[in-house]
């Protein structure tokens, strides 16, 4: 087996491949004469593993100018990409660490009994260890008060621009209706007239011209009501500018709305969070996703898929409270740092204490010095998990999927059989 790539997951995936009872060699950043020359010491198959697709393609060009018939074991993100080389490229297989992980990710996000999801085959299904096995549950069903969550999201709005453009709208709404009705009852006019007066009032071209014969009270309480409209009607401008003009990850309500109960937090919207975002959503479970770059490459393709994302940091406490964390399923820190994960996970539990944190770890020796922090939350280290997974893959092994049982990566067959993965997630890298 040839394995080429850089980082924490290429040295798992070669560690994983060598416990399997594999030869194994490794290229870091081969040029072509270093691929030419390992190939040609004779190899089944080759595995390009690495975090870029743009890397990961570089390299697989390399193998398929040397041979176009040596399997190949690759790890895209982009779906286009992935489909396009797979279509092109004989005895290619595709895959990526996010879609190998998101299941054991989002598992324990939904209810702390399961250790992943299933969504394959029909309806979601969540997996759930019993006796060193696995069995699957129905997510219980959600109740859905469209009427409710509608009036929750108008109500309790995230951000501020949100929040002057509906309250501006209703305190608008709310003078023009008290502007009529009085109109009716202490002018004595018509519903058309009195409308039309309201209307004038309100958009502070005139005043109703009945006023003037009105009673005094009449007169300063309709001053009072104009100013009252003034505003609000400053708010509603100030909030429609702002919504027209700034880049908006978010909305008022539906989809993109930022939801206010039993959702989950993903902080972090790399490859494995925009995964993780987007099972959580197939399993009908609300989400929002929490990136510090803005200008990230998967901030649009979020935007795109109707999933509200908020800008900032996931260690920021006033952040995490406006996100209505204390009514919250849990939160995943799942950025590609693993010391901002544990940063994130401490900081959600200083806001609420109670909350269920799933906790990402990458990079091996950090994974391990994790396990005596386990009381901030689940730990998965998602480099060892998949590269379990990307072993059996380019063994030829028809593995479905990859569950963690406590500490051990289990390969899961399309028969429900499971059969313990060579290496444990928690595993020191001498182990």
């Amino acid at each position: 087996m040839l394995v080429i790539g850089d980082g924490d997951l290429s040295e798992e995936t070669e560690r994983a491949l060598d416990a399997s009872g594999a030869r194994v060699s490794r290229l870091c950043e081969p040029g072509l004469d270093d691929v030419r020359e390992a190939l040609g010491g004779g190899v089944d198959s080759v595995a390009v593993v690495a975090r870029a697709d743009a890397i990961v393609l570089r390299m697989a060009l390399m193998v398929r100018a040397v041979s176009e018939e040596v399997p190949l074991l690759l790890t895209i993100f982009d779906e286009t990409m992935a489909d396009e080389v797979t279509r092109k490229w004989p005895n290619t297989q595709v895959t990526s660490l996010a879609d190998i992980v998101a299941s054991s990710l989002a598992g324990p996000c939904i209810d702390g009994r399961f250790t992943g999801v299933d969504v394959d085959d029909g309806p979601p299904v969540g997996l759930v260890e019993t006796d060193g096995d696995v069995r699957e549950q129905a997510l219980a069903p959600r109740k859905t008060h469209r009427i409710q969550a509608l009036a929750r999201d108008l109500v309790t709005p995230y951000d501020k621009s949100a929040g002057l453009l509906l309250f501006g709208a209703i305190g608008l709404v709310a003078v023009f209706a008290v502007e009529t009705v009085t109109s009716v009852f202490v002018l004595d006019q018509a519903a058309v007239d009195a409308v039309y007066g309201s209307a004038k009032t309100l958009a502070t071209i005139d005043p109703n011209p009945d006023i003037s014969k009105g009673p005094g009270w009449y007169k300063l309480f309709t001053s009072v009501s104009m100013l009252v409209a003034l505003v609000f009607a400053a708010g509603f401008t100030a909030g429609l500018v702002n919504r027209v003009i700034d880049r908006r990850l978010t909305g008022l309500f539906g989809r993109r709305a930022v939801p206010r109960r039993d959702h989950v937090v993903v902080v972090g919207l790399g490859q494995v969070g925009l995964r993780l975002c987007i099972l959580l959503r197939e399993c009908g479970i609300p989400v929002v996703a929490v990136e510090q770059d803005g200008e990230g490459e998967n901030v649009g393709r979020a935007k795109e898929l109707g999933l509200p994302v908020v800008l900032g940091r996931g260690t920021d406490q006033s952040l995490l409270c406006r996100l209505s964390l204390h009514r919250a399923r849990a939160v995943a820190a799942v950025t590609a740092n693993d010391l901002q994960n544990i940063s994130v996970a401490m900081t959600a539990r200083a806001v609420h204490d109670q909350i269920h944190v799933v906790l990402r770890a990458g990079d091996g020796e950090v994974a391990n010095e994790t396990r005596s922090l386990l009381a901030l939350g689940l730990v998965r280290d998602v480099h060892r998990i998949a590269a379990a997974f990307l072993a059996a893959m380019a063994l030829g092994r028809e593995a479905e999927s990859v569950v963690c049982l406590g500490d051990e990566a289990h390969l899961r067959f399309s028969d429900g059989r499971l059969e313990r993965a060579a290496l444990d997630t928690m595993e020191g890298p001498g182990g």
